[in-house]
């Protein structure tokens, strides 16, 4: 009995339990009904009070088109008089693509409009601002009212953000053809509240996607209005994926040699999405211009590249009243090897019409102002299938303006085998055989022959000749391949298609009795060289006792190799001239001045000896979690060579070449170079003797040149990774201006690394070839220290310094410092060279969002004036 009472308990438990349960369900989603409701074509209306009882609705096809979307933190109240529908905390509205949300919204079905505003906390600060996003286009507000029906709204206090910039407007009207009007409105990148920058237009029009058309406009910097502004303006906006025509800011020259000016003012032309375009133009007060126009071209998977004209006229003014122009033509093009696998073609022109880049307005941002050689080649090259030859025909030009010369060849051919070539290959795994063939037309003449046109020296100046070379060599192993052999053998055959002819003339009307004639007779020449090499790797270790195991490995890499080259020369011949009272006959090569230049040699039998050597340390250690090692490199590279002219009379050993680099962490580099002579020298004047050094009691001879160079980088393990990260990334660009960089990664200034020093010692001794002042200095030593570096001050300020000290002179050669400033929508940098051959000071500020890249300005005096 008490069995089944206690059942019947338990069962009306759960009974009243689950009751209760229904009931909670039912009143929260009576609760859910109130916070988010659907009012499809008019709206689900409630009446003022009793909210928790559900009245019918009459709905108005007329008052909405489509369905509006709603909902609320706090409350919603439903005026049914009205027609009003109130929303209270953090209020959402979607409709057609049009989302709004803020503290407060009022939709007042009546008028089909909604009002969004914010409200104010106990602290009197405004909560909730209105958002309205149309289209992905967001616009805030202190107070937004927008019609459906008309597509016209008001907007107070209006804040648009479209791509990387930002509109403030104090009061704006949208137009059904989304066109907003307003007064008192900000532009900026930067997205503060009171921006540390902004143009203020006084009223303007915003067309979306198209432009902005303002009147007066003003800039201020920090809250302060600049003397900077315009009368009008129109600020294009660019669509989605795509590109807008604009014009690029210049760099200000308050003071210079050519008076106050301005650099590169720009205008970017997008053609097409294969072409872009850039015109330049400079401008200073005493008459120096320059136009320049700047262009890319790509095609994906076929080619790209760029070209850079330029046309500068320089005039110093009073009293200098020099003038004088240069062009200047760059060009590069590279093919990708999917567009065609047997044809290539690539272009690097690098054109100045007076051989120098120091000719320059821009003596700054020059990165070849200090290169004294231009360098042009054009190139066409074919490959012939799986087949291992290729062939290539090439333009070149080689401006130098030290000697004043320009190599011109056009054209030179090459036809030659890639790879070696193995006769009988079923056969014949070892002896390989190639070919290479040059023709080739070159004049060198005088810069200024080309720049007044003197077309017909030029063509004088031609030289012609066809060269090709037969090269066969194999390689065998010996001792279960613990030697290496490698037999070659090398032809040559030349053929010049000019030679001279030297003759005597009357010595008393002449300095220079020899009479030098180039004539059109051509004739060929010939060279053998052949060489036999072995080459082996000895290991030697050495273990020392200790806990921690350490074990010496030495690598050695003996090197011996015999080069035989016969004397196979042709167009030997000879004139007589009196030297000293007799008649001498003087023999000379009549290609001494051809295209291919061959002078009177002898036999040559050289045999070549070579060492290098390694030493790597292991050593137990704990951080090593793999193999429970360490491996430290002590010398990475330690090489000796000399050789031995058996066919010599005298003076048969050669220097003997030392090389040696040690780098055992990622930052400690040290590399030393040297060569040794054997032989003794006149101590009054340093020329060198037939003797060795031992005979004539100097010793075992004596260093003609070394160089030890030093570099050290200090800074943290993940910025040294970080920059080894960055260097790896640029060495894809091919741009040569970024060779300095990849060679240097530790030169770069990045907020991301928080400190750095990098400090290079270079110390070279070079023997004194005045035979005048040897005896009182027999060494010309070249001694200097380079420190550079940077530190974060603040995570926004970055100071940076790069100093040069000649330690012979006791002097700084050069000072460069830099100061960097993150104004979070700008970069501010302060260059300083107080001490050097470029002395100058620089500001430049330049914006932070990549449509304001090229909006930059820098304010410089270049060296010529500090001089």
């Amino acid at each position: 009995m008490k069995t089944k009472k206690g059942a019947f308990l338990i069962f009306s438990a759960a009974i009243r339990t689950g009751f209760c349960l229904l009931v909670c369900a039912f009143c929260i989603s009576v609760a859910f009904a109130f916070g988010q409701q659907v009012l499809p074509a008019d709206t689900t209306k409630r009446m003022p009070s009793d909210t928790n009882k559900v009245r019918k609705v009459y709905i108005n096809d007329t008052d909405f088109k489509s369905i509006i979307t709603y909902s609320a933190r706090d409350s919603i109240y439903s005026d049914l008089k009205k027609k009003q529908v109130h929303l209270y905390g953090e209020a959402k509205l979607n409709y057609e693509g049009i989302d709004m949300s803020a503290e407060y919204l009022l939709i007042d079905l009546n008028k089909n409009e909604v009002l969004a505003t914010y409200v104010e906390d106990s602290l009197g600060r405004k909560v909730g601002k209105p958002l309205f996003i149309d289209n992905g286009d967001t616009l805030k507000a202190a107070s937004i009212r927008y019609n459906f029906e008309t597509e016209k709204g008001y907007i107070q206090e209006a804040a648009i953000k479209q791509d990387e910039y930002y509109l403030m407007m104090e009061k704006a009207k949208r137009q059904p053809n989304e066109d907003v009007h307003f007064v008192h409105g900000k532009f900026t990148t930067c997205n503060l509240e009171e921006p540390h920058y902004h143009f203020a237009l006084s009223k303007a029009v915003m067309v979306p996607d198209k432009r902005i058309v303002s009147g007066p406009i003003n800039l201020w910097v920090m809250g302060v209005p600049t003397p900077l502004g315009l009368p009008f303006a129109m600020i294009p906006l660019k669509k989605k994926k795509e590109r807008q025509s604009g014009f690029i800011m210049p760099q200000y020259s308050l003071i210079s040699a050519y008076g106050m000016g301005f650099l590169d003012l720009g205008y970017y032309i997008p053609i097409s999405e294969r072409f872009q375009t850039i015109a330049y133009a400079t401008g200073y007060t005493r008459g120096s211009f320059g136009f320049r126009n700047y262009s890319e071209y790509a095609t994906r998977y076929k080619y790209n590249g760029n070209f850079d004209l330029g046309y500068t006229r320089f005039r110093y003014g009073y009293p200098d009243s020099t003038v004088f122009s240069t062009t200047t033509i760059r060009w590069t093009h590279n093919q990708d090897p999917k567009l065609n696998p047997n044809w290539s073609f690539t272009a690097n022109v690098n054109y100045n019409s007076n051989s120098t880049n120091k000719q320059t307005l821009n003596t700054q941002n020059n990165p070849q102002y200090f290169n004294n050689t231009l360098n042009s080649d054009i190139r066409l090259g074919k490959r012939f299938g799986s087949l291992p030859i290729s062939a290539d025909l090439k333009l070149s030009l080689r401006q130098n303006s030290a000697t004043k010369i320009i190599d011109l060849t056009s054209p030179i051919f090459n036809f030659q085998t890639t790879n070696r070539i193995f006769p009988f290959k079923k056969v014949n795994k070892v002896v390989g055989i190639s070919y290479a063939n040059e023709i080739q037309n070159r004049s060198s003449f005088k810069d200024t022959y080309l720049k007044n046109g003197r077309f017909d020296s030029i063509g004088q100046n031609f030289r012609n000749g066809i060269t090709q070379n037969f090269n066969v060599q194999a390689t065998f192993s010996m001792l279960k391949n613990t030697v290496r052999i490698t037999p070659s053998a090398t032809y040559k055959q030349v053929y010049n298609f000019q030679s001279i002819v030297k003759t005597v003339t009357d010595t008393s009307n002449y300095a220079d009795p020899v009479n030098i004639d180039t004539v059109g007779t051509g004739g060929f020449s010939h060279s053998f060289n052949s060489s036999v090499s072995l080459t082996s790797n000895l290991y030697s270790y050495y273990r020392f006792v200790g806990k921690r195991k350490t074990l010496l490995r030495h690598v050695m890499t003996p090197t011996i190799s015999f080069n035989y080259a016969p004397v196979i020369q042709q167009g030997i011949q000879s004139y007589t001239d009196t030297i000293n009272g007799t008649a001498t006959e003087v023999r000379y090569s009549k290609f001494e001045r051809s295209l291919y230049a061959e002078n009177i040699t002898q036999s040559s039998g050289r045999v070549v000896f070579g060492l290098n050597n390694t030493f790597e340390l292991k050593q137990k250690s704990e951080k090593d979690t793999v193999t429970g090692f360490r491996k430290t490199r002590l010398i990475d590279n330690f090489f000796l060579s000399t050789d031995y002219d058996i066919f010599k009379d005298s003076m048969n050993w050669g220097d003997l070449s030392m090389r040696m680099v040690i780098n055992p962490n990622e930052f400690i580099n040290l590399t030393i170079n040297a060569n040794h002579s054997w032989y003794g020298w006149n101590d009054t004047t340093g020329l060198i003797q037939k003797d060795y050094a031992f005979k004539t009691k100097q010793g075992i001879g004596r260093i003609k040149s070394a160089q030890f160079a030093t570099t050290l980088i200090l800074t943290t393990k993940k910025s040294r990774d970080r920059l080894q990260n960055i260097s790896n990334q640029m060495s894809n660009v091919w741009n040569p201006e970024y060779q300095q960089w990849i060679l240097n990664p530790n030169q770069m200034v990045y907020f991301e690394i928080p400190w750095k020093l990098t400090v290079d010692h270079i110390l070279s001794l070079n023997l004194n070839s005045d035979t005048s002042t040897y005896r009182s200095k027999r060494y010309l030593p070249t001694n200097t220290v380079t420190l550079s570096g940077d530190v974060n001050l603040t995570p926004n300020w970055k100071i940076g310094a790069r100093m040069m000290y000649d330690i012979e002179q006791r002097a700084i050669s050069n000072f460069n410092i830099n100061l960097y400033r993150n104004i979070h929508c700008w970069n501010v940098v302060f260059n300083w060279t107080p001490i050097g051959t470029n002395k100058s000071f620089t500001i430049g500020i330049r914006g932070n969002a990549s449509i304001l890249q090229n909006a930059n300005i820098n304010i410089r005096k270049p060296p010529i004036v500090l001089n």
